[in-house]
């Protein structure tokens, strides 16, 4: 018998993808596990692996088409089984009039079959019930029940949880994704509404005046999307979720900076590109060690702050195609030439898109460069649901009073925007300090004391 083998769910909250092109063809044989498909996410260009062994018998999607988690891939057949046999089987089942309704429950995908005969039925009492609900008296003529009559909506289940736990009546959801899908921001905007104007009316979010940007001159439209319409929506969550703060300060890396150029050749003939990245990382790491909560997340659903004794840090990539975060994982049980091996490692799979979708997930910390492209001071925004983001910014020699005398060192500036519901101010201070003497200090930073 065929098998449909249907996009599975992403993780991350992917809710579609764009097929970039098949790697099989139609009729060839492929191996369980063997990759079909390149597929661009929201994130990155995955390669979607067969379910099972068996033949391709039918590839029902087409380069540059959007498919939904859930929606039917490819279909594969078992041994023997011919494409022939499998037109077969939709030629009959389109001869027959069934509608299939897809709808969704808190586990995930459903279908619901509705069948309409194309002859004579007998007319449904009026008031009668089924499992669609109550069915007015029918005519004479058969009617088809649609999507639309049924109000279904669509949504992750994860999306649909949100909506339960914020008392949000999912149905009454205006949604912004694709296709008219129901995303966590629009359940979040809705709970906002609610909670504001003590209302449970459906109402559509207000806009501004619209302008036509057309009558001023010539302009080019391009749909938000992919990437960047990820970066939109997390941005707009952050902001609209954390109580944003950011502290600034500087560090002395004089000291930091005679180690990297001692150790960058060594580092180099074992194909290590030693930055002074890896050493901040580091430095993070032992911070996070002293002060917990800067590692944490609050989780809004249960009011619980969340103190994870794990430490991954993200390191934010610029590409191409937009802001990238790779996770270094177990940051705190690589030495600083392993972390140097990930960051650039990482770097180089992002702007390529070939990174796996687990090296964007799971970090806890995020660390994000402005000083390479020239930037000091920055006002980062957290990468939710994550407590804090450090920008490190150009490291710049500067005269530094020190036992009465004006030296010459090199400054480092860093900005630390953190969520103020969960740490203060002098919390983030004290943060920041931990991590200046870690830096300022090799020995504190080599021996993680």
């Amino acid at each position: 018998m065929p098998y449909e083998f249907r996009l599975p769910d992403l993780g991350e909250g992917i809710a579609e993808g764009e097929l970039i092109k098949w790697l099989v063809k139609q009729g060839q044989t492929v191996k369980e596990h063997e990759p079909i498909a390149e597929l661009e996410t929201d994130k990155a260009v995955v390669n979607v692996p067969s379910p099972k062994s068996g033949t391709i018998l039918n590839l029902n999607v087409s380069p540059g088409e959007k498919i939904q988690v859930g929606d039917v891939l490819c279909v594969i057949g078992e041994k023997g089984e011919s494409v022939k046999a499998v037109k077969r089987t939709k030629e009959e089942k389109s001869s027959k009039s069934t509608v299939n309704i897809a709808a969704s429950n808190s586990q995930g995908e459903l279908t619901n079959k509705i069948s309409a005969k194309t002859s004579a039925a007998k007319p449904a009492k009026k008031g009668s019930s089924t499992v669609i609900g109550e069915i007015e008296e029918a005519d004479d003529k058969p009617k088809i029940i649609t999507k639309r009559s049924i109000n279904l909506t669509k949504a992750l289940p994860k999306v649909r949880k949100l909506a339960e736990e914020q008392g949000v009546d999912i149905s009454q959801v205006q949604g912004s994704g694709e296709k008219g899908r129901v995303t966590e921001v629009d359940i979040t905007g809705k709970s906002q509404k609610i909670s504001g104007a003590k209302t449970t009316q459906t109402s559509q979010p207000k806009t501004g005046a619209q302008v036509s940007f057309e009558q001023f001159g010539r302009v080019i439209r391009l749909p938000l999307k992919g990437i960047r319409k990820t970066i939109a929506e997390n941005m707009i969550k952050s902001l609209q979720t954390a109580a944003h703060v950011t502290h600034m300060d500087y560090i002395d890396v004089t000291n930091i900076s005679k180690l990297r150029d001692k150790e960058k050749k060594k580092a180099e003939e074992k194909g290590v590109n030693l930055t002074y990245l890896p050493f901040v990382v580091r430095a993070c790491v032992l911070a996070l060690k002293e002060f917990p909560y800067v590692n944490s997340s609050l989780d809004d659903a249960t009011g619980d702050i969340v103190l994870k004794e794990y430490y991954n840090i993200g390191i934010a990539v610029d590409t191409q195609h937009g802001l990238m975060v790779p996770v270094i994982k177990k940051a705190n049980a690589k030495t600083i030439l392993e972390i140097a091996k990930d960051i650039y490692k990482f770097a180089e799979l992002a702007r390529s898109r070939e990174i796996k979708l687990d090296d964007l997930q799971g970090g806890t910390f995020t660390i994000t460069n402005v000083g390479s492209l020239g930037g000091v001071w920055a006002t980062p925004v957290i990468n939710h649901p994550e407590c804090a983001i450090l920008a490190t910014g150009r490291i710049q020699d500067m005269p530094i009073v020190e036992k009465g005398k004006i030296v010459v060192r090199k400054m480092l500036p860093v900005s630390l925007s953190f969520d103020h519901r969960i740490i203060d101010g002098a919390l983030a201070a004290k943060f920041v300090t931990e991590i200046k003497k870690h830096l300022e200090d090799t020995n504190a930073l080599l021996m993680g004391y």
